[in-house]
């Protein structure tokens, strides 16, 4: 019926539809935000903007200084600032529905692989197999398969796949990933891993490195970071550089340092081993696209005056915020394609901030999306 009104004379259309704002105070509420949105300034309708005395005395408890943030919280701000308050500050997170698995979906891929690796490093640990090299290949991947077959099994008993071939083609898959990764660390003689499952601020995980500690990490750009570190390598001399492995594509390119603030692991990681390990050296942060979805692709970010000022800028943009008050839906381009909060905020949030919405207040969001 509303469609209808799009192609309707004028004077038959005025006033068709107001109906809708007496037929459900809800709905009426929900009609009039949409209205607001369309106008050139900001209103409470884009998100979190001048919020009332009760809300800003609420937001004080997510300040950098009353609790930490995992990296992955700290890079949906700039994603999307209102992303950030609905993931971080409202932990809302789309619905899980019962399906019948009938492949591994990336996430789950993921979180398969990363066990694996972290209990594979422990048991070559244990055997003695670290680091791997050609004569401890073959020893290693016997290793893995074992490892490989207990995970497998774990997860299947959980997610009860529907169809056993497309199961066994996708361990498989895994399976030979894995074992690249083991064929090229045998050509990696600088670095030797060190620990697996480093991690801080994160109370409730039981599988982690015996280093890690319950508290988070306070870096000295004020963030108090929690999270958990795959992999610490560490160079003869004594230097130390924190990996982040990835199982999908390589997104991040040579030079990347925070990538416009959403990838901010391997510099956060590097900054919170200072704290772990201040007696050493800690040379940098390292993403591995550890499959060959990723073409085992590896990034490394030195710590360096560049890397420390771009994690200010970070921890400047994200806490001014918290402090004023303004985390607005403003989406980077193509950031609301496959947004997990789409349903919330409609489809149209990148056009009305990029074409309508003034852009003042978006300057310090802008200057960070464009930090390499």
């Amino acid at each position: 019926m509303l469609s209808g009104l799009v192609d309707a004379e004028p004077e038959s259309a005025i006033g068709s539809a107001r109906y809708l704002l007496s037929a459900n105070p809800h709905l009426a509420r929900a009609l009039r935000f949409r209205a607001r949105r369309w106008v050139p300034g900001w209103t409470s309708a884009d998100g979190l903007y001048r919020p009332i005395p009760e809300a800003r005395e609420a937001l004080k408890a997510h300040a950098f200084s009353a609790r930490s943030f995992s990296p992955t919280a700290l890079q949906h701000y700039a994603a999307c600032p209102y992303k950030f308050v609905l993931s971080a500050l409202h932990k809302l997170a789309p619905r899980e529905e019962p399906l019948r698995l009938e492949e591994l979906n990336p996430l789950q891929r993921g979180s398969l692989i990363h066990e694996v690796e972290f209990a594979l490093l422990g048991k070559l640990r244990d055997a003695g197999l670290l680091p791997v090299t050609e004569e401890r290949l073959a020893a290693a991947r016997a290793l893995l398969d074992e490892v490989l077959d207990e995970v497998a099994d774990k997860f299947r008993d959980e997610l009860a796949p529907a169809i056993d071939r497309v199961w066994k083609d996708g361990i498989d898959s895994i399976r030979a990933d894995l074992r690249e990764m083991l064929r090229r660390a045998t050509e990696e003689s600088t670095w030797v891993p060190a620990h697996f499952e480093l991690s801080f601020g994160l109370t409730e995980r039981r599988e982690r490195d015996p280093r890690s500690i319950d508290a988070p990490a306070v870096l000295d750009c004020g963030i108090r970071l929690r999270g958990s570190i795959d992999l610490v390598e560490r160079r003869e001399g004594g230097a130390l550089r924190a990996t982040d492995y990835k199982t999908g594509k390589a997104r991040a390119v040579d030079g990347t340092i925070i990538g416009g603030g959403e990838t901010l692991q391997p510099v956060l990681y590097a900054l919170t081993l200072e704290k772990l390990f201040p007696e050493q050296r800690i040379d940098s942060g390292r993403l591995y696209y550890c499959t060959s979805i990723g073409e085992f692709k590896e990034v490394t970010i030195p710590l360096d005056d560049e890397a420390r000022d771009a994690a200010a800028l970070v921890a400047k943009t994200v806490g001014e915020a918290l402090d004023n008050g303004f985390l607005p839906a403003a989406p980077a381009p193509r950031g609301c394609e496959w947004c997990d909060y789409r349903p919330v905020c409609g489809p149209y949030e990148e056009l009305r901030t990029s074409r309508i919405k003034r852009q003042d207040k978006l300057t310090a969001l802008h200057a960070l999306r464009k930090r390499v």
